[in-house]
């Protein structure tokens, strides 16, 4: 292969059964929402009386909703498989096809000039798309080490604290603080949190980071 669109056109068919794959285990967690109790009553006897009320009403509805996310959690790490081997592939065509030479200013000294190749694409919590996917891809792959090297770390920083959200108070989001015990790999929060959750805007992006 010798240039990146015969490397994405090569991987298409892949990318679009690992995207079918990745929907179908969100589908068992789309099943679990829709349904939340809503009132004016304030807090007090009456809108306990009200809850329970809508509980016993709502109740098997309730139970198919916690079923469904019983389910969707015991293939939470299959989820993230899939979507690491999106981000396995979208990281190697970065590697082998993109020119730029070019490191943001907030990440000098962090990012060593052969990985500003993956400085590129959309700017997400202020870090490069390309920058997300290597630290995204890179966690995924050695999840088991004790610490995540640089840059990656720092990328994860970013996602965790860079969100606008607590009126300048630094509050950290859990789905990428890496000292957060419930999650192994972060693929799929990763994926989520770029939008790449069909094969149009995974292609979009990389035909916009690879100029092809």
């Amino acid at each position: 292969m010798h240039t990146a669109t015969d490397y994405l056109d090569s991987t298409e068919s892949a990318v679009k059964q690992l995207f079918q794959g990745i929907d179908s285990y969100l589908s068992v967690l789309r099943q679990a929402s829709g349904i939340t109790f809503i009132t004016g009553t304030p807090f007090g006897p009456a809108h306990d009386v009200e809850f329970s009320a809508w509980k016993i009403a709502n109740a098997n509805r309730l139970a198919k909703a916690r079923e469904a996310e019983s389910r969707f959690m015991a293939e939470t790490f299959a989820l993230d498989t899939l979507c690491g081997a999106v981000l396995q592939i979208a990281e190697k065509a970065l590697e082998i096809y993109s020119i730029n030479n070019h490191i943001p200013t907030q990440l000098t000294g962090t990012v060593r000039r052969a990985q500003a190749k993956f400085c590129v694409g959309r700017t997400v919590r202020n870090v490069p798309l390309g920058l997300i996917i290597y630290a995204a891809r890179n966690q995924h792959t050695h999840f088991n080490d004790d610490a995540l090297r640089e840059p990656s770390a720092t990328v994860f920083q970013h996602l965790a604290t860079s969100h606008g959200y607590g009126g300048g108070g630094r509050i950290v989001d859990p789905a990428f603080d890496l000292s957060n015990p419930g999650l192994v790999s972060y693929a799929s929060n990763v994926t989520a949190l770029i939008e790449w959750r069909d094969y149009s805007q995974y292609i979009s992006d990389m035909r916009d980071m690879l100029g092809a």
